[in-house]
């Protein structure tokens, strides 16, 4: 159903097609990874990274794997139509008359079928315009653009770039001058099977127009006459609104889009399309319609969801599907004022939860006119809020590139108008794009981090340091990376040689050890940290020898010592003949530190304890 202000309702209705669940999807455990490493390859590489940082796991589940081929083929057989298919919901949607459906219900593997979601027929109307030429157009995107601070996220830099949106809805021309600078990565037409999404042959004259105003407002862009809230952003384009009054369900093509759109790397998701004309006010809590249920399994997946509210307010509960979902962003309308317009839809959802979760203007918005090439019109609907609010989106996921869905929530719920006073007419308040910008454009972040200085209200202990900053990685560079207020221990330079103990330093106490310092002879020191100590100072291997560690510094005093025939002073026990015998003698701290003769002069003793301590590494 398109969100748009005074549409007529028709009251004629037709047979809908046939929602098929399955039971299973047939898949064995043996062959279950091998499925998985398939639909891994199936993704955009864009869309499986995003999976993996939000959902933390491989990115894929038995989920994406699509229904059991011999299913579809005997659904199929039963001479049943095939209109779309959904992995995530392990169904397919089919047309087919009521013997059709008995034998499908009848079959073993069918779980249940139920009707597809049936829309009353609109007159697809324009709303009310007033066209204008570039002359008269100057500017006339200001208001609705300086209501949500657009202009002040242009101004710091924010266009939109690097980020991907989807966006979901009848169509889209993109002659008209605003789009020729559009960056578009793929389209896809549900309806006719094939990559046109702007009208061709089979659809209803008009159909693109909704979706073209929509897109529009998101990455419109025409120099100082007309601008886009993200006319940075790059979009994929799904056509899966069929404004034709013979056949009014589009609720599989949604799914449908839905699934192409997340499967192809989208960042944010928008649809000004919803779906409440067949259900019950008790089925509006966010699990039972089955876009709401496809919708919650796009939010696992990380895609950001913004969803029209819809346009039959002011009476409560009134919203449509999706909107109903706990954590997509469902968007109602205001005034320029911020004023909750009369035909806003309001909450609250029917378990209870307060919806909207944000308004944005949907009263008298500019977009361009579709089928010109300059002109523009004046349009009212929560259609028009959305795309709004989806390119308030786009501004903060480029500012912000690891917001998931639960943390885009949070941001515009907190910094829009009313966040402690929330309720089902405007939510938590028009959207703020400054405010929820915050630091980005308020603060510098001058090593490019994606964290701000604390000097301005940041969490950056070093601006000027990349490497430091909240949740990074301690290195051993004696700095507090990761902004804990805490130096790790291994990083002190306790002797201040210029070493770390992280860097190899075997003796954090003594400036003389370090990887890389000079061997000092006979000192029984390991000097540069390799492990090895000095030959001279090996321990002894004959009988009565200590332990004698590498490494050891030996202890010498004056009653170890004892004389030797020739009046030369030597550690351990004398040979009869005066004379040291085999091995290096060993005393009781087990470092042989004899000459090669078994005598050391008693003034090499004191040439070698007056020699300067090595200067200090730095």
């Amino acid at each position: 159903m398109l969100q748009l202000a005074a549409l007529a309702i028709v009251t004629g209705l037709v047979e809908p097609p046939t929602w098929v669940f399955f039971t299973d999807k047939q898949v064995a455990p043996a062959d279950l990874e091998a499925a998985l490493v398939r639909q891994e390859r199936e993704l955009a590489p864009r869309a499986l990274r995003r999976r993996v940082r939000v959902r933390g796991d491989r990115g894929v589940d038995l989920r994406d794997v699509p229904p059991a081929p011999a299913y579809v083929r005997a659904i199929a057989a039963t001479g049943g139509q095939i209109r779309a298919t959904s992995r995530w919901l392990n169904a397919v949607s089919v047309e087919a008359d009521a013997a059709q459906r008995a034998a499908i219900a009848s079959l073993p593997f069918v779980a249940r079928v139920q009707p597809l979601a049936r829309t009353r027929r609109h007159e697809h109307r324009r709303p009310w315009t007033d066209e204008s030429t570039p002359a008269r157009a100057k500017g006339l995107s200001w208001p609705q653009l300086s209501a949500l601070h657009v202009p002040d996220l242009h101004a710091c830099g924010l266009t939109g770039a690097g980020v991907v949106i989807g966006v979901q809805d009848t169509g889209f021309l993109l002659e008209h001058q605003a789009f020729a600078g559009l960056q578009v990565i793929a389209t896809r037409d549900f309806i006719q099977e094939d990559d046109v999404v702007a009208d061709q042959e089979g659809d209803t004259p008009g159909q693109h127009y909704h979706g073209t105003g929509v897109l529009s407002l998101i990455v419109g862009s025409d120099g100082e006459v007309f601008s886009g809230v993200a006319p940075g952003a790059a979009v994929l384009l799904a056509k899966t609104e069929q404004i034709d009054v013979e056949e009014p369900y589009e609720e599989d093509y949604y799914v449908a889009g839905l699934e192409w759109i997340e499967g192809m790397g989208a960042d944010i998701f928008t649809a000004s399309l919803g779906y409440s004309d067949w259900y019950e006010q008790s089925q509006l809590d966010g699990e039972t319609t089955v876009v709401s249920q496809a919708a919650a399994v796009a939010l696992a997946d990380g895609l950001i969801i913004f969803s029209a509210m819809g346009n039959e307010g002011p009476d409560p509960t009134t919203l449509d599907a999706p909107a109903d979902v706990d954590g997509v962003i469902a968007v109602g309308a205001t005034d320029f004022d911020g004023v909750v317009t009369s035909f806003s839809s309001r909450g609250p959802t029917a378990d209870d939860r307060i919806k909207p979760d944000v308004v944005a203007p949907g009263q008298d918005v500019w977009m361009v006119r579709t089928g010109t090439l300059v002109a523009y019109e004046m349009a009212q609907g929560t259609s028009l809020s959305t795309p709004l609010a989806a390119g308030i989106g786009a501004l903060l996921l480029e500012a912000y590139p690891d917001l998931d869905p639960a943390g885009m929530l949070a941001l515009l719920r907190a910094t829009a108008t009313h966040p402690d006073a929330p309720d089902n007419d405007g939510g938590w308040g028009m959207i703020d794009g400054l405010a929820a910008a915050g630091l980005y454009c308020t603060c510098e972040d001058a090593d490019a981090d994606g964290h701000f200085a604390a000097g301005c209200g940041g969490d950056d202990c070093d601006d000027a340091d990349p490497a430091s900053h909240p949740g990074a990685r301690e290195v051993c560079d004696g700095r507090d990376n990761d902004c804990d207020g805490e130096l790790p221990a291994e990083e002190v330079d306790g002797d201040d040689d210029g070493v770390r103990l992280c860097a190899g330093d075997c003796d954090d106490a003594d400036p003389a050890r370090w990887p890389g310092a000079i061997e000092i002879a006979d000192d029984c020191i390991d000097n540069d940290c390799d492990g090895e100590g000095d030959p001279a100072c090996a321990p002894t291997t004959g009988e009565g020898s200590g332990t004698g560690e590498s490494g050891e510094a030996p202890t010498t005093s004056a009653t170890d010592a004892t004389s030797t025939s020739d009046g030369a002073t030597a550690t351990g026990a004398s040979t009869g003949d005066g004379a040291s015998g085999g091995s290096p003698a060993s005393g009781e701290s087990g470092c042989g530190c004899a000459a090669g003769d078994g005598r050391t002069s008693a003034w090499l003793l004191l040439m070698l304890a007056a020699l300067p301590r090595r200067r200090r590494r730095r």
